[in-house]
């Protein structure tokens, strides 16, 4: 596998998959589950491209959200809360509540056990992701 070491050599790698992943969507060769000549190319491409991004682009991977995190939001939306309004149901001050939402707080003891009872989450979720 070629290395990518320049821009202009990523750029064009870009501008292949690209076109590559066109030609396949237009001929229907890309759906889920799929392999062939194009997605075996997108992938060998692709991976000298993250391996140009690892080295030289300084891109920070994106962070996924906790499963726990995720599941706190989804009961806010499906009961039209915001928040504050989680807040106040957990006993928690915004502060604190703002801080364990975006991960730099902890979850405490007796958080995870109001999370259970107030919300109903699932404790193997909780024990699993606090």
């Amino acid at each position: 596998m070629e290395k990518l070491t320049t821009r202009e050599q990523y750029d064009e790698v870009k501008a292949q998959v690209e076109k590559l992943i066109a030609e396949a969507t237009a001929k229907g060769m890309l759906e889920p589950g799929m392999d062939n000549t194009y997605t075996q190319e997108i992938a060998r491409l692709s991976k000298q491209m993250a391996d140009y991004e690892d080295e030289y682009l300084n891109i920070l991977p994106l962070r996924r959200k906790s499963p726990l995190i995720a599941t706190i939001e989804a009961y806010f939306y499906a009961h039209d809360m915001r928040q504050k309004d989680g807040a106040r149901l957990l006993g928690v001050n915004e502060s604190q509540f703002s801080q364990i939402m975006s991960g730099r707080r902890r979850i405490s003891m007796s958080f995870a056990k109001r999370l259970h009872s107030k919300m109903g989450i699932d404790a193997s979720l909780i024990l699993e992701y606090a």
